[in-house]
């Protein structure tokens, strides 16, 4: 079996391709700088207890291990990892942030560093690691923790240097690593640990400070945070940290009946949310979150494409159109496929060890080493569903699958729908006119039709504005910076009303588009395929990379390795591809559709 896991990582390694920025939408904040640096620190941010990369690697369907030979190749990985982690720690004892690490940009980080910590401690304590029992080890894991508690300042907090200061969050996120840790170290309280357990205790102490008065940025943060305080908790036992989490959980859990937390963020922060509502659970005794967790899971059945992709389309965070895989789900299905004895969550578990690198699961690593539990073999498990349509109505999304094809229909969003037919991605279709400097189309409500049919619509006004009556002009200066808008009379007064009808049949998607606006209104329709694909049957579009005209009334076809996506009748009118107050284009593989309101069209995908 070794050696099938050897072959895995071998095939993960000649195939695997990196994070491509062009896969996701342009949107809001959201860019590929944003994006691309996003990802780099929150590797840095959970430092590898929970390995959430935002790239993705071409799958492997080499599982059928068990899970020794799972803890056995982890101890391997992290050995592997260990020499270069090690190569960004500062020795030099004369040096600011003596034995902390720095980041890719040589940046000091709290979070690398606990991760060191994390590192270290599990090839110190594994009879099976070159590293058990290593005095050198010892000596850089006291390093780190001196480093840590040298970073963190008098009421407990850290910094993440690239945006937050006296963050209580990201000190929570520290926790995670620095518990796995700590924890590992009473399991082998036979082994010298030498000024480690004094000095790593000291920071602990501190961080439980901060953590049960501290404040937070987003929705997860105050999970994050409740599972730091429950980890403190079981090892410091402290009414405080109890009290503090109850504030949290008086706001009751960010899930809305779908089972979808607040944030959506299936590839990043969902993950993380249910990582720590374990945790809480296990170590608080908040037994009740497990129906939460549960009710999560359940809906992650419904987001999974037939590549083992996640859908990422309703996200709110940086994950947004990312491509990533299940591997960060594999916790809390095994967790919870142990404590229920589902069948189905098993079948997630044997899906996510036969479809994704072996490296990607490398987060676990601590978690079995710590919790015996896990170690646990699984009874068979189903498999997962491949044929429904599920309407997700507080998510704002409809999800679709027919084996290989994958639909999502999407509300307030400018991407109002995806495509995908296995490996032939249609990551975006967006609508777009020029109007008054504000015709994006995103849907202002989302209706169900019938079984198979979803109306998409919006209605935006485009005014002009009169000279203000004497009584509002200001006694001094002039009125136009000092008088609202709202304040004056409008007149020619505007309208566009745009209605999307989709409608799928047996994996087959027929789109109709209405637009009724000003006469003469360009309009123009953006689908954007996965770069590294093959569009044919199409016109280049001059001066502008990665974009295609369609041919009218003929059907483009997209190709990718052995899978293919047509879409047509093509309607061309102008040759406008970007209109004034749209989006910028999709960085992706574009074909356009272009028209004149008022205007009707439809087009199939299939």
């Amino acid at each position: 079996m070794r050696c099938s896991m050897e072959r895995r990582r071998e095939k993960a390694g000649r195939n695997s391709i990196p994070y491509n920025s062009k896969s996701f939408d342009k949107m809001g904040k959201v860019t590929a700088l944003i994006l691309g640096r996003t990802g780099l620190l929150l590797k840095l941010m959970w430092t590898f207890s929970i390995s959430f990369l935002l790239s993705i690697q071409a799958f492997s369907n080499t599982g059928g291990y068990t899970k020794q030979e799972l803890l056995s190749e982890l101890i391997k990985l992290n050995d592997e990892r260990i020499p270069e982690v090690l190569g960004r720690q500062w020795t030099e004892k004369d040096h600011i942030y003596y034995g902390a690490v720095y980041d890719h940009d040589s940046v000091v980080s709290p979070g690398a560093t606990s991760g060191l910590i994390q590192y270290l401690m599990t090839g110190y304590v594994s009879e099976e690691s070159k590293y058990y029992k290593s005095k050198d080890i010892l000596v850089r894991m006291e390093m780190a923790a001196e480093g840590l508690v040298n970073l963190q300042h008098e009421d407990g907090t850290i910094d993440l240097l690239s945006t937050n200061f006296h963050s209580t969050p990201d000190l929570g996120f520290t926790i995670y690593p620095l518990a796995h840790a700590y924890q590992m170290m009473l399991q082998h309280k036979k082994l010298d640990f030498g000024t480690f357990p004094e000095t790593i205790k000291k920071y602990l102490l501190n961080a439980g400070k901060a953590l049960s008065v501290g404040g937070i940025h987003t929705p997860n943060h105050r999970w994050v945070v409740s599972g730091a305080l429950a980890w403190l908790y079981s090892f410091f036992p402290n009414e405080t940290y109890r009290s503090r989490v109850d504030q949290w959980m008086a706001e009751k859990i960010d899930i809305d009946p779908d089972g979808q937390y607040h944030e959506r963020s299936t590839s990043v922060y969902t993950p993380v949310t249910n990582r720590s509502l374990l945790v809480m659970a296990q170590k608080m005794g908040y037994t009740e979150l497990y129906d939460v967790i549960r009710k999560n899971l359940d809906m992650t059945f419904y987001f999974v494409r037939s590549t083992g992709e996640i859908a990422t389309e309703s996200s709110k965070r940086q994950d947004k159109y990312v491509q990533s895989d299940m591997s960060k789900y594999y916790l809390a299905y095994n967790y919870m496929a142990l404590q229920d004895k589902d069948a189905r969550y098993a079948g997630m578990v044997k899906y996510i060890e036969d479809t994704v690198p072996v490296e990607h699961l490398s987060y676990m690593l601590p978690h079995l080493l710590t919790d015996e539990q896990l170690m646990q073999p699984l009874a068979d498990g189903e498999p997962l569903p491949t044929n429904y349509h599920k309407y997700f109505k507080y998510s704002d999304m409809a999800r679709i699958r027919r084996g290989d094809v994958d639909m999502s229909i999407i509300t307030d969003n400018p991407i109002f729908l995806t495509y995908f037919k296995g490996e032939a991605a249609l990551e975006a279709v967006r609508l777009a006119s020029a109007f008054f400097g504000k015709g994006q189309f995103s849907s202002q409500q989302m209706e169900r039709v019938d079984e198979n049919t979803y109306k998409l619509t919006s209605t935006i006004f485009g005014p002009y504005y009169q000279p203000l009556p004497k009584e509002k002009l200001p006694a001094e200066g002039e009125a136009w910076g000092q008088v609202s808008r709202t304040e004056r009379e409008q007149s020619e007064v505007q309208k566009l009303m745009v209605t999307i009808l989709v409608k799928e049949h047996n994996g087959k998607a027929t789109v109709n588009v209405k637009v009724d606006g000003p006469k003469n209104l360009p309009v123009t329709l953006e689908l954007g395929f996965r770069t590294g694909g093959e569009l044919r049957n199409v016109i280049p579009r001059q001066r502008i990379d990665q974009a295609f005209m369609a041919i009218p009334g003929e059907f483009a076809i997209y190709k990718y390795n052995e899978d293919e996506i047509r879409v047509g009748p093509g309607v061309i009118q102008h040759n406008w591809t970007q209109l004034r107050g749209a989006l910028p284009k999709l960085e992706a593989d574009c074909l356009y559709f272009t028209n004149y309101a008022p205007c009707e069209f439809e087009f199939t995908l299939e």
